[in-house]
């Protein structure tokens, strides 16, 4: 044997309670997936209109710039967090 393989398989899944659902700010598997696909057909929209919900001291010029292995997130933006790590400012 070669090669180390793990024979430690999860496969229970532990759904969350209605009053924490409630709660929630994606409410279904059906709105996270929605999200989802969202998300990757429309990066750049997706993630700016996120990031609109957020307070920015300055607004960004441009959702990405660039490509991977180095882009560059909310060009020109100045987020109320110094620690924010996706901006490229």
């Amino acid at each position: 044997m070669d090669r180390l393989e793990s024979v430690l398989k999860e496969e229970r899944v532990f759904y969350p309670s209605e009053e924490f659902r409630k709660q929630a700010h994606i409410k279904s598997e059906e709105e996270y997936q929605r999200l989802y696909e969202e998300s990757v057909r429309d990066p750049e929209g997706f993630w700016g209109r996120v990031a609109s919900e957020l307070h920015w001291f300055e607004p960004w010029r441009k959702v990405l710039e660039g490509d991977l292995p180095h882009p560059k997130w909310f060009v020109g933006g100045r987020p109320t967090s110094p620690t924010t790590p996706w901006t490229g400012t």
